[in-house]
């Protein structure tokens, strides 16, 4: 990711937290094939990014696959050590999910009520801010969010080598494609957990936008 990025991420997170920093944590990605096997607490969520650049699909994808984090709508309490004292509520930050080439992606996370955050392209600037949520409360269960689609304008600096742009962002629509996208990530139902839609949502009073009030530079394709 080049710097720009980098010290967007950064600052992302910084404006995320309540009364304090939110608690990070990683996510576990199931790969093609791969049986689900949840632990106490976990959700796997499921779905697709597909984002179309200047008019073209970006999938399959190569160096600009999808990049983009969850962070819970409300602060949560996170498990205490032993022999620590109470720990405030924070909210949970998971960052760095991608996708397949394909733009499918299937994680194992905590259960909760999260809101998509700082999507981008890898390797471009600025971070989209979606202003979707979804809900994946009831620990146990397989969530389908569905296909996004994020048609934006994009140039390059030097043919990409000092940085790619987004410089307009032309819509953000969530499409229900789950039966479809069940059989490529539930591959034995048997083994799968129980399958339940939750697709990405718009947040009342929020519109899609990007992060910050970054301008890139004058460039050319």
């Amino acid at each position: 990711m080049n710097l720009p990025g980098i010290a967007m991420l950064l600052a992302s997170l910084l404006v995320t937290g309540c009364a304090s920093m939110p608690e990070t944590q990683m996510a576990r990605r199931v790969d093609p094939g791969q049986a689900p096997a949840l632990r106490t607490g976990e959700v796997l969520i499921y779905g697709r990014i597909l984002f179309i650049e200047n008019g073209a699909s970006k999938a399959p994808y190569g160096l600009g696959k999808p990049l983009w984090s969850v962070i819970t709508r409300q602060p949560v309490v996170a498990p205490q050590a032993d022999g620590a004292g109470p720990q405030p509520p924070r909210r949970r930050n998971i960052p760095f999910l991608s996708t397949r080439k394909d733009g499918v992606f299937a994680y194992a996370i905590p259960a909760g009520h999260y809101e998509m955050g700082g999507l981008v392209p890898f390797y471009y600037t600025p971070f989209i801010e979606p202003a979707l949520e979804f809900d994946a409360s009831e620990a146990g269960r397989a969530y389908c969010l569905g296909d996004l689609e994020v048609d934006y304008d994009a140039s390059s600096w030097l043919g990409g080598l000092w940085g790619n742009y987004i410089t307009h962002l032309n819509h953000v629509e969530v499409i229900d494609r789950c039966d479809g996208l069940a059989g490529q990530v539930l591959v034995d139902a048997t083994a799968a957990p129980p399958a339940k839609k939750a697709l990405l949502s718009r947040i009342y009073g929020r519109i899609p936008g990007f992060s910050g009030q970054f301008v890139p530079p004058p460039i050319h394709r």
